[in-house]
């Protein structure tokens, strides 16, 4: 077992800028006939601001739709130079800017500039980098206000709203980038509702999400649909839980429960509630409450929180019980945020209940873990920008340097008419990798950590539906759930990033139906203790409080470790296990990241190093645009030992988000592995340069550039990445005893406010023989941290 303390990874002292990327190149047009048609299409959106009717008592305001070329990009001061303020950018690189002129008469300056052509001095048309680059300009209409739950409840068009029905419904509003004109927005659409006998009950300014919650009658939600400053409405989310069955496990079989020691590290539960008086939890709870407080009550009617609580106290509680031993160490945090339906408030958004609670336990108990096992299933996420729900969790993570940890969500899969029932069976695990199957919201975050499933086992006991044959396991052990849910996320990011058991299904032949058995569940406890003490069930919620638990685990060795480094070492003490790796590989090399991320992760392994597996990390914060560059000692037994050598490099970050952007992160982060080149040679390969300097060696070679797996192409979209060097055959010597990580960061639209940005780094050298690497590695690091001490 690891029980050697992890070292600090070295820092090399460069803090040079990075070599800056480009926006893409426009595509060639015809800067006439393209001017012309542009200038067209934009009399057409002003005449339409023009002569719309729109509800009294709304100002104007004039938002218009850009369709960009998918080869082709503008960066946000080029659209600020214009006269237009960007609001939200799509997968599709459609555009919405809001103009301040009514007739955009810097914009149409320009584009009558580039209409022009090229004056004699000059090659291209004045202004082609942002005209060249739009395919299109249009207005946005009302059915594009409506959201995706409106249409998965068939409403696709204004038209199909019942004009007297009451619906409960958010209404995001465009953000302008200054606060206090969104407040202005807010209180006029306030005014607005009420004038027409519509409630508003909550609303939401944050740094880049204005929400409001009302309850309005379906013609005044049409009204609503013509606001220019509104960009969606929409149904709120709503929890997908589960009820589970019992277990014959009694309260005399267990010892007494102590309390955690004094200062425990807290884990807090966003959940259906918590049943305090549980004797095996009671003992350790903090405090239980509600979100709003006005609910009062905050036990657990359902019984989903309360073993969402129980995994997250105690991790692996089967395990608890077979060694009749349930001490806790963490202290235990609750918060019920689902009404006596299993629902969210009515009156109150989702982003102002998540805030609320995760602001309390944080300012109150200092506590750092959150764990949200809830999710809305009608909610797939199917590309472009993430839910408000998702958003807020991002923004509070970053806000509070918290960690929260959010299940993929459950599918349910359907052969589909005319297909078999066995395709439960035969299709796995093919299906967990289809669109239907994709994560939900708020799994979609980039900042919370979000937790695939996996089967712990694969027993059917005797006597299950009168041992008929027909009676199968889907997944065996050690493989994906078969309700687990794939990714990738926003931007091509890995998600889920982690997985740990969430249980198993059998597949019944005799009804056609898989259905839950309790050797194939999850146990934890029963709300209806009296009874019995532990239930059952099966999911992804089940499965994200176990790495919550471990998460909470970490601070008992690193007491001051921010949320990134609890991240990143968890990342590099996960492993994908092999059974679930021999079924996916064959669907692809992506199958494996979609559905299992890079793995379990393993307690011990994040806490502490051994003797062949030496673990450095390093906290730290980056300016905008330049790199740090980091030292890995490489002992001598690394390379001459014959065996596998890994080096593993997990990097976790937490860049300021924007809800209305496809590009929503303000600032992308990436490393690289380098040897055989000095820390000078690659300082001057990584800065930046001007045009007049002379080109350098880029080290994109793989004799210096190591080439690990993911590669960059496949981790870059996530905060949290991770990825291997692999040395299967002994590395040359000329590759030195030092080899370097370069971490870089890159502003996206990330303003001042946001620098320096927050990261953690952590390194794994392991070799797979039993090679005493850490003592040199130790002996190395200390010399260095002495070197730098007296200079």
């Amino acid at each position: 077992m690891p029980n050697l303390p992890h070292l600090i990874l070295p820092r090399a002292e460069f803090d040079l800028p990075r070599k800056k990327t480009g926006f893409g190149r426009p595509p060639k047009r015809d800067h006439a006939a393209h001017g012309q048609a542009l200038a067209d299409q934009l009399d057409d959106v002003l005449a339409s601001f023009r002569d719309r009717r729109r509800p009294p008592g709304i100002d104007p305001s004039l938002i218009v739709r850009v369709r960009l070329n998918p080869q082709a990009g503008v960066d946000e001061a080029t659209w600020e130079r214009c006269g237009l303020i960007l609001l939200s950018v799509d997968e599709n690189k459609t555009l919405v800017l809001f103009s301040s002129d009514a007739e955009m008469s810097d914009f149409k300056r320009r584009l009558s500039e580039y209409q022009g052509g090229p004056p004699p001095d000059q090659r291209g048309a004045p202004h082609q980098q942002i005209f060249a680059a739009i395919d299109e300009v249009s207005v946005v209409r009302p059915e594009d206000r409506l959201g995706r739950l409106f249409r998965t409840d068939g409403v696709e068009d204004p038209g199909d709203l019942d004009d007297v029905m009451e619906y409960v419904i958010d209404t995001e509003i465009w953000d302008f980038g200054d606060r206090e004109a969104n407040r202005g927005k807010v209180e006029e659409l306030r005014r607005f509702i009420e004038q027409r006998g519509g409630r508003v009950t909550d609303d939401y300014i944050g740094e880049s999400l204005v929400l409001l919650r009302s309850r309005c009658r379906g013609a005044l939600i049409k009204e609503l649909l013509q606001v220019d400053y509104i960009a969606v409405v929409d149904l709120p989310p709503k929890p997908s839980l589960t009820v589970s069955e019992l277990l014959d496990v009694g309260i005399g079989d267990l010892p007494r429960v102590p309390s955690p020691a004094s200062g425990a590290p807290g884990v807090a539960v966003l959940d259906s509630g918590l049943t305090a008086g549980h004797p095996l939890l009671g003992p350790a709870v903090g405090e239980a409450t509600t979100v709003p407080t006005s609910w009062g009550d905050p036990s657990d009617g359902h019984g989903h929180g309360t073993m969402v609580a129980g995994l997250a106290l105690y991790g692996d509680v089967e395990e608890c019980i077979r060694s009749r031993s349930f001490v806790p160490r963490l202290t235990l945090y609750s918060a019920r945020v689902l009404n006596d339906r299993c629902e969210f408030d009515d009156e109150n958004l989702i982003t102002t209940q998540m805030r609320e609670a995760i602001e309390y336990f944080r300012k109150t108990y200092s506590c750092r873990i959150f764990n949200v096992s809830l999710g809305d299933q009608r909610l797939p996420y199917k590309g472009g920008k993430v839910s408000p729900w998702a958003s807020i969790l991002d923004t509070l993570a970053r806000e509070l340097d918290v960690v929260i940890v959010v299940s993929a969500g459950n599918y349910e899969h359907d052969p589909g008419p005319g297909n078999s029932t066995d395709g439960h069976v035969q299709d796995y695990p093919q299906y967990l990798l289809g669109d239907r199957a994709r994560i939900i919201e708020p799994a979609t975050g980039a900042i919370v950590l979000t937790v695939g499933a996996l089967a712990h086992s694969a027993h059917v006991p005797p006597g299950s539906a009168g041992d008929s044959v027909s009676f199968q396991p889907i997944a065996q052990q050690e493989q994906p759930s078969p309700f687990t849910r794939s990714g990738p996320g926003i931007g091509e990011a890995i998600k889920p990033e982690l997985c740990e058991v969430g249980g198993n299904r059998a597949y019944d032949g005799l009804i056609g139906h898989p259905r839950a058995v309790h050797e194939l569940s999850v146990v934890s406890m029963n709300r209806q203790y009296i009874e019995r003490l532990f239930t059952t069930d099966t999911g992804t919620s089940f499965a994200a409080p176990k790495v919550a638990h471990l998460a909470a685990r970490l601070y008992e060795s690193f007491p001051d470790a921010s949320a990134n480094l609890i991240r990143a070492l968890l990342a590099s003490s996960a492993e994908v296990p092999g059974p679930a790796e021999e079924v996916l590989r064959p669907l692809g090399t992506a199958a494996v990241l979609r559905v299992c991320g890079y793995g379990r992760p393993h307690l011990q392994r994040a806490q502490a190093s051994d003797e062949a597996r030496v673990v450095l990390y390093a906290e730290s914060a980056l300016a905008f645009d330049n790199f740090h560059i980091y030292e890995v000692p490489i002992p001598a037994e690394f390379i001459e030992e014959d065996g596998t050598r890994r080096i593993t490099v997990a990097l976790a970050y937490d860049p300021p988000v924007r809800h209305t952007r496809f590009d929503y992160l303000g600032v992308k982060m990436s490393f690289r592995l380098i040897r055989g080149r000095s820390v000078d040679e690659i300082a001057e390969a990584f800065r930046q340069r001007s045009r007049e300097e002379p080109k350098v060696d880029r080290l994109t070679s793989t004799n210096f550039d190591c080439p690990m797996e993911p590669a960059p192409t496949v981790r870059e979209g996530g905060t949290l990445q991770k990825s291997t060097f692999t040395m299967r055959r002994r590395p040359s010597t000329d590759y030195g005893d030092t080899y370097y990580v370069v971490v870089r960061c890159e502003k996206k639209w990330a303003r001042a406010e946001h620098a320096p940005q927050r990261y953690a780094v952590v390194v794994v050298v392991e070799h797979s023989e039993e090679v005493n690497l850490y003592n040199e590695i130790r002996a190395r690091v200390r010399e260095r941290i002495r070197v730098r001490a007296r200079s």
